[in-house]
Parts: C-alpha cells; sequence; structure tokens
C-alpha cells in the first residue's frame, strides 16, 4: 500500500547511489538533516518486510520509542512474538500489528524485527520482518560488486549519438504560440471598497466528525501459542562488611502464663500489712482515676470525625467530576438517545440502559407491527467491560422506563412507548454478571473461551400486558411499590402487608394511573397477553373537561411501621401506625403522590379518593395544581433527608417545594440559557443536588454555599444530558463512593466519579438545611398573609370611595351647592389618588427592606458556625425571624 507523506525528508535519502537504490534496502545509518527538497516516492517492499504505523502508546509499550529507544544510528529492535500476540489478544483490532497479525501468525521466527523508518521509506514510520530472508537482508545487507577501473571508465564514456530521424516527431510535440494572448480585464465600482463584510453563522456539529476505534469482525482472532518466561529461582548471595553503627529497631515479644496461687496464699496477701498500706497509699490516685471516667467517655472512637473541623463551608469552590467510564454500542445504542437508566440493587457494577431512535411520527407509523424492523433492546452494562454488553433484553417497542425489582433482582419491568407492561427473567444469567475484570481479560485465557465471554446473549420477555387493558399511550414512568405498601383493590393500603415487592405502578401520557399485581395468576409466565391492572386512576382537571398528560410520578415511600411482638420470633407482620410522636404522617397521607405534566403543571393527587370506596377508584381527586413551568416537568425527586422537600425539573428552571405548602415553591431557580432535562439529590449531602441541561452540561447546587447560582458546571457531552442517577457503594475501609450515570442524545452512557468534598457529609449540614427550608416556609406564610391584608385594606378604600361618589342629595339643595359637592368629590379624588401613590411607594420601599433581610437570613449560617466555635450562644431562626419582622411592621 502506497501512500503519500506530508512530513519533511533527509538529503540522505537523495544521496543514495543508484546501487543501494536498485536493492530496495532503506538507509539505516545515515545522518538527517532537514531539507525543503521534495520527498522521494514510496518504494515497494520487498517480500517478508512490510510497513505498519506505530502509535505513541505502542512504542512505550514495546519499548520502541522513536529518537529514544531507537535512533537512525541503530534504528533496530528485536520483539518476542508471544508479546505481539499477547497484545492482539488483549487489544484486538485497536492493535498496531492488527495489520499483519496473519504474516506474524504464519511467520517462524520467535522474534519479530522492528525496524524504525525515520524517511518514510516503505510509507510508514516503521516495517517488520517475518521472515529470515528479510531480517537477513536488513541486517546484513549486500554489497555493491567492485568493478574494474576499465569497465568503470567504459560507463562513464557517454556513447556516441546517431540519429534516426526522432527530431522530427520533436519538433511536432513542441508548442508554438501561433496567436495572441487573451487579456482580461476586471474592474470594481469605487462605492463597493470597504464596504464591511458579512458573516453568516454555521453549527459547529456541520464540521465534527468522531471515529471511535471498533472490533473489525472480518479479523480472526490470535491464539497464543506459547509464552517464554525467565525466572530466577535462586537470588545472589552476597557477603559484604562495614564498620558503621546501625542500631535496627526490632519488635519483640514476650509469651507468659499468668501466675496461679492458693487459697491460703491469696488469704496471707489480703491480710497483710503491704497491701493495705498500698491502698492507704493511692486511694486518692484512684478516686480520681474513677470520677475522670464519669465525667468522659474513654472509649470514643477519636478517629472518626477526624477532619470534619477542617471542612468548613467553602465558598466558589473548584469541583471536578471525573469521568469513570464512557459506554457505547456502535449497532444497538449508536445515535439513540438514552431514555432511561436504572442500576442493578445488589450486584456491583452493574446498571442498564434503554435508548429510544430519534424517528418522527410518520417513520414510526410506516414500521406498524412489524417486529422485524424495530431494534427495541435494553443494554445491560458492567463497570469492568466498556465494549461489549453483558446481555440484551428484547422488548416489542422501545422501552421508555424500565426499573430492577429491589427484591427479586431477576425480574425486570419495562413500560413501552405502545402502552404495555414488559417483564424479563435474567436467572439464568446470573454467573455472567457476577464476572469480574480479571477472570475477563486475563491475557493467558484461550481464543475460544474469550469467544464464549464476548458474544451478547439477546433474552426475549417472558409476559407482555394485554393490549385492550394497557396503557393507550407512551408510558413515562414506572416504579415498584416498597415491600412495606401493598395496594388492594379499591386502593386503600393493607395494614399487614405481605412484606414481598410484587406491585407496580405506571404513569401515562394519557392521564391514568395504573397499579398492577405480579399475583394476578400463580405463575409469571401465564400473565402474558392476559395482565391486567388491578386499580385505574385518573388524573382529570377539577372540572374534569381533560385529562392530564403526566410525565413523571413520584410517591412517598418512607412509612412508619411496628413489628408484632405476638408472633413467634424471626417473623415480623408490618403494621402501620396511625401517628408518631414527632410527625403527622399515616396510612392516608402515603397514598398522595406528585406528578408532573406536559404543560408545565405540578399536581399533587391522592389515589384513594372520596368514591374509592364505592366505586373502586375510578377517579382521583387533585388537592392542588401548582403552575410554574414554563415547559414540560420532566422530572420530579424527593429528598432522601427530608421526604416531604421536592425537586421538579421543567423548561428553563428548577423548583423546591415543601409537601403541606400550597403558597408556592420554597425556591426558584433563575432562568438558563438552555432546556433543562433530569435532576438528582445527593444520597449523603442533604443541601447538594445536581441539575442536566440540553446542552450537554451538568450543574452542581451547593444550598450551603448559595442558592442564587450553582455552585459549579461542567461539560460532558457534546449533546444533551437526557437522564441522571446516582449509586453509591461502600468500600472496606468504609469510604462511600458514588457514581452518577448519565445518558446523552447520542447514546453513549457516562459513569462519573462523585468527588469527596460531594460525599462526605458537613458539620451540623441537616440542621442548618432544615433551618432554611423552615425560614423559606416562614417567608412564604407572611408574603400570603401580607397580601391577604393589602387585599382587605384595598377592597375598604374601594368601598368607601364608591360610597362618597354615590352620596345623593336627599333635601333637594340648589345647584350651586350640588356643584360645590361635585369640586369637594374631585378634591376627595386627587387627594385619594395621591394616597394610593404614596401606598405603592412604601410598598416598594417594603420589598426593598424584605430583600435586606433576606440576605442577612442567608449569612445566618455562617454566623451559627462562628458563634458554635467560640462557645457563644447564637439567636435561634425564630428570635430573628421576629426581630425582623418587627422592624418591617415599625
Amino acid at each position: 500500500m502506497k501512500k503519500a507523506t506530508t512530513k519533511k525528508k533527509t538529503k540522505a535519502s537523495k544521496e543514495n547511489t543508484p546501487e543501494e537504490k536498485s536493492d530496495k534496502i532503506p538507509p539505516t545509518n545515515t545522518e538527517n538533516p532537514e531539507s525543503d527538497e521534495t520527498p522521494p516516492e514510496v518504494h515497494n517492499a520487498p517480500l517478508g518486510l512490510y510497513p505498519i504505523f506505530l502509535t505513541s502508546m505502542t512504542q512505550n509499550l514495546f519499548k520502541i520509542q522513536a529518537d529514544v529507544d531507537v535512533t537512525e544510528a541503530n534504528p533496530v529492535k528485536l520483539i518476542p512474538k508471544v508479546d505481539i500476540q499477547s497484545d492482539l489478544i488483549s487489544r484486538a483490532a485497536i492493535s498496531d500489528f492488527s495489520v499483519i497479525k496473519q504474516e506474524i501468525l504464519e511467520s517462524s521466527l520467535e522474534e519479530i524485527l522492528v525496524v524504525y523508518d525515520p524517511t518514510y521509506y516503505y510509507g510508514q514510520n516503521y516495517f517488520a520482518c517475518v521472515t529470515e530472508e528479510a531480517v537477513n537482508l536488513i541486517l546484513h545487507p549486500p554489497q555493491p560488486e567492485t568493478e574494474n577501473e576499465e569497465e568503470k571508465k567504459k560507463k562513464e564514456r557517454p556513447p556516441e549519438w546517431i540519429s534516426l530521424g526522432s527530431e522530427n516527431e520533436i519538433d511536432i510535440e513542441r508548442v508554438v504560440l501561433n496567436r495572441d494572448y487573451i487579456h482580461v480585464e476586471i474592474s470594481k465600482k469605487l462605492m463597493d471598497f470597504s464596504k464591511p463584510c458579512k458573516f453568516g453563522d454555521r453549527d459547529a456539529n456541520d464540521t465534527y466528525f468522531e471515529y471511535k476505534s471498533f472490533k473489525d469482525p472480518s479479523i480472526e482472532e490470535i491464539e497464543c501459542l506459547q509464552i517464554n518466561k525467565g525466572i530466577q529461582a535462586i537470588p545472589e548471595v552476597i557477603h559484604d562488611s562495614t564498620q558503621v553503627d546501625w542500631y535496627r529497631p526490632i519488635n519483640s515479644s514476650v509469651q507468659y502464663e499468668s501466675r496461679s496461687l492458693s487459697t491460703n496464699d491469696i488469704e496471707t496477701i489480703k491480710n497483710s500489712e503491704e497491701l493495705a498500706s498500698f491502698v492507704k497509699s493511692n486511694i486518692f490516685n484512684f478516686e480520681k482515676a474513677m470520677q475522670e471516667n464519669l465525667l468522659m467517655n474513654i472509649y470514643v472512637d477519636e478517629f472518626k470525625d477526624l477532619g470534619d473541623e477542617e471542612m468548613n463551608i467553602e465558598h466558589n469552590m473548584h469541583i471536578i467530576l471525573q469521568e469513570y467510564q464512557s459506554f457505547t454500542d456502535l449497532q444497538h445504542s449508536k445515535n439513540k438517545p438514552v431514555i432511561c437508566i436504572d442500576w442493578h440493587p445488589v450486584q456491583m457494577g452493574i446498571l442498564g440502559v434503554s435508548c429510544v431512535k430519534n424517528i418522527t411520527f410518520d417513520e414510526r407509523a410506516a414500521t406498524g407491527l412489524n417486529v422485524k424492523l424495530k431494534d427495541s433492546l435494553i443494554l445491560i452494562w458492567s463497570l469492568f467491560d466498556p465494549i461489549h454488553p453483558l446481555l440484551l433484553l428484547e422488548a416489542p417497542d422501545d422501552i421508555m422506563s424500565f426499573q430492577f425489582n429491589p427484591q427479586n433482582t431477576n425480574i425486570i419491568a419495562g413500560g413501552c412507548i405502545n402502552g404495555q407492561i414488559v417483564l424479563w427473567d435474567i436467572s439464568e444469567y446470573q454467573e455472567k454478571l457476577k464476572m469480574s475484570r480479571k477472570s475477563k481479560y486475563n491475557v493467558t485465557d484461550t481464543l475460544q473461551t474469550k469467544e464464549k465471554i464476548t458474544e451478547t446473549p439477546i433474552i426475549k420477555y417472558i409476559v407482555a400486558s394485554s393490549i385492550e387493558h394497557s396503557h393507550k399511550m407512551t408510558i413515562t414512568t414506572l416504579q415498584w411499590l416498597p415491600k412495606h405498601m401493598e395496594v388492594s383493590n379499591n386502593g386503600e393500603l393493607l395494614d399487614e402487608p405481605c412484606g414481598e415487592i410484587n406491585q407496580l405502578m405506571t404513569s401515562s401520557l394519557d392521564g391514568q394511573v395504573y397499579f398492577w399485581d405480579l399475583r394476578f395468576k400463580k405463575e409469571i409466565k401465564m400473565l402474558d397477553l392476559t395482565w391486567r391492572p388491578l386499580l385505574k386512576v385518573s388524573i382529570s382537571s377539577l372540572d374534569n373537561t381533560y385529562d392530564y398528560g403526566i410525565l413523571c410520578l413520584n410517591i412517598q415511600k418512607s412509612l412508619l411501621f411496628e413489628t408484632d411482638k405476638k408472633k413467634e420470633k424471626g417473623s415480623k407482620s408490618l403494621k402501620f401506625s396511625d401517628k408518631d410522636e414527632n410527625s403527622e404522617v399515616d396510612k392516608k397521607q402515603l397514598c398522595k403522590f406528585y406528578c408532573g405534566t406536559e404543560d408545565g403543571d405540578l399536581i399533587y393527587a391522592n389515589w384513594l379518593s372520596s368514591e374509592t370506596g364505592e366505586e373502586k377508584g375510578s377517579s382521583s381527586v387533585i388537592e392542588n395544581v401548582f403552575e410554574g413551568h414554563y415547559g414540560p416537568i420532566c422530572d420530579i425527586k424527593r429528598s432522601p433527608f427530608f421526604p416531604t422537600i421536592i425537586l421538579s425539573v421543567g423548561g428553563k428552571s428548577f423548583r423546591i417545594w415543601k409537601e403541606g405548602v400550597s403558597e408556592g415553591p420554597l425556591l426558584i431557580s433563575p432562568l438558563s440559557n438552555c432546556n433543562l432535562t433530569s435532576g438528582e439529590w445527593s444520597p449523603t449531602r442533604p443541601g447538594v443536588f445536581f441539575i442536566g441541561k440540553r446542552d450537554g452540561t451538568i450543574e452542581i447546587w451547593d444550598l450551603l454555599d448559595r442558592s442564587n447560582a450553582a455552585s459549579s458546571s461542567q461539560n460532558i457531552s457534546s449533546t444533551g444530558v437526557t437522564f441522571l442517577t446516582i449509586h453509591q457503594y461502600k468500600n472496606k475501609n468504609r469510604t462511600n463512593r458514588q457514581f452518577l450515570a448519565s445518558g446523552d442524545d447520542e447514546g453513549t452512557l457516562h459513569v462519573i466519579e462523585i468527588p469527596k468534598n460531594l460525599t462526605k457529609i458537613k458539620r451540623n449540614e441537616k440542621n442548618l438545611m432544615k433551618n432554611f427550608f423552615d425560614r423559606e416556609e416562614n417567608r412564604l406564610k407572611y408574603i400570603t398573609e401580607r397580601k391577604a391584608i393589602r387585599a382587605k385594606e384595598k377592597d375598604e378604600f374601594d368601598i368607601e370611595h364608591t360610597e362618597v361618589k354615590t352620596e345623593a342629595n336627599p333635601n333637594g339643595e340648589t345647584a350651586a351647592q350640588g356643584a360645590q359637592t361635585h369640586e369637594q368629590q374631585e378634591g376627595q379624588e386627587t387627594n385619594e389618588g395621591e394616597e394610593e401613590n404614596e401606598e405603592e411607594k412604601e410598598a416598594l420601599k417594603m420589598e426593598e427592606e424584605f430583600k435586606e433581610i433576606e440576605k442577612i437570613i442567608n449569612n445566618e449560617t455562617e454566623d451559627l458556625i462562628i458563634s458554635d466555635n467560640e462557645g457563644e450562644k447564637p439567636k435561634t431562626e425564630k428570635e430573628e425571624y421576629n426581630d425582623n419582622n418587627d422592624d418591617i411592621i415599625s
């Protein structure tokens, strides 16, 4: 293969003699000064010699780095054939030697000669010799034969030229100018000079191309034939001496037996005067030690809180999200947006990804019911293998939402775009999921075992719900109910659930929420095409004119339950407690849930409606409809530390709500430049959450740092982020590693490791966040009260104003008096207008004072920490808030 090169060539390649060019041997020991002359043509390589291009990674791996390990003076290097074979097995198509893989396998040499070619004599920077003839040709090049001086003179003497009539042919081919040149004149108007240039905009994606590595199926795998390894069994013994003094520390231990005394000896010791005098002299020390033990706990683990004092609130801290691994399947997930991600509840490093085809409605309708044209799969990935997915779950249509069963992890439920529910069973492939990195990428494994490992099995679904009783539109959310929640046919929660996870709930764009039960039949496989929902709940408007299109759903999973002590030991009966001392959560409260619509409305509904007992949950009661998002609500998440705190993401902003507060959101983010797609709370930090955006960035919000802007923002993808989810693993050294999984519009799964400062909780962070949410709740109540008072004052003022205007003259006075009263009314109107302007000024002034108070409240967290360190007792939030309100009223 010939290849033109643009690199600078050397003069040595041009100064070679004709005899050297005829032998096709590259220069191996010449000087290389730079030259501006044109590079020579690429020469044909002899038999057994193959030019290859070696990257810097391969050069460092085999220690043949250019101008370091090999130079122009010494360009040759022998590499064992076994090392090249192991490189081909480990890196496959990515290896630079894969171009000549077959020639290396068929070679009889135990060491392959690799030569550095800086002049690109054969078109590449290196070439390899796989035959003995090629090796001898490079190591022992043939020397030109010596010629006699007479023969040289004969060759140097030019032969006499004899004319055979070719002069006429040369004259005919000569170009003769028989006509004048064509003159072209180009002119331009004077007014067009010095005009500004007009430039246009163009998207960066039009000129951006990405070429990723892939496995070539045409290239056969290489078997590991034999490995030569030398081992020195016995170390060399060296005798030496020195006169330097050396005091070496030695860890020594002594083993002894306890002294055993007879009863007579013990009695004599107790009654001895020596013991009595010893106790009298040391009684004070005993009393002091016992008092100190009562004052302080000597068994406290001091290393547990080590370093917490240094981790204070860091303003404007710089946070870097490091990408742990990225996953892309060129066949099944390329250019398909990632719509849902879920981590395996038990198995470490396993997660599933669902991708959807990016096609229009007309293209999707054209495929129809033809399953062969649909490539709807869920890819099960492992963090130990970023190239090949472990499992492929086949579905009848694109999966919009899926989730592993938290208890029976072999069961996976997914919601299709056509409204059906699908179940998979992966119990036969548990050994494949438990495979580690070492067992999969061992160089000594044979080719046959590796082929069995890389084959990805396709698992077909075992259950699909009935089409007639399924959703009529796309399923947007699917969630398993926890084991302490079990819904009956009429929607009520059972007092004594079975303790197993068998029920799930789904929501769809048709405005319906369905509850499904796996115990509809005796066996799971019997549910195929006969599975119907246990309970149907319709999310309709307050006037029942239309149904909301639900995009996301969130229920309260935290529950108060107690054990029944009357039963046998080891068995537990989950029973709801009506009320708790510190909370008002009861069984009816758990039936309430939040859902987001495609119109940007946040709905707070209750599936246990007033008509549930008689009509079996045919309709739901919508308690509140909150308007505020200027776009579809994409995600709703509950705080793991405060179950009543809700994070909703939609449009170009996000909001934080509190369950039970109907006045409005506690926090509203500023509008972003692009749409937001997803959000996720930190499982270990109460005030930290992550926001995914359409421009491919992830924003990190820390409410302890600031609440008006993100603490950090980082770009992780060239396309939009579509989904976020966090999973936490515990290590042996008691450190928690958190991984953030995010998907983009190109079908790439990014697994990011969250840094330590975002995982380790700070001192009093939970209490500070609780006070923060309480202050915001009090602020909302104060604003609503002031609005009610202002509305009442305005109504009273309007009533008085209308009474003065509509006052009639009861005694029939003269027209002059009527005109006088008319002038007085006009004067009153002007005075009232001035009073209204003054009230508006006072309202604006009050708003400015309230903003200043809000700044003081935001800085209160620092004052609390400083006061704790100095030992001062700070004011409580309630006292500070009352003082601020008194200032406003005064």
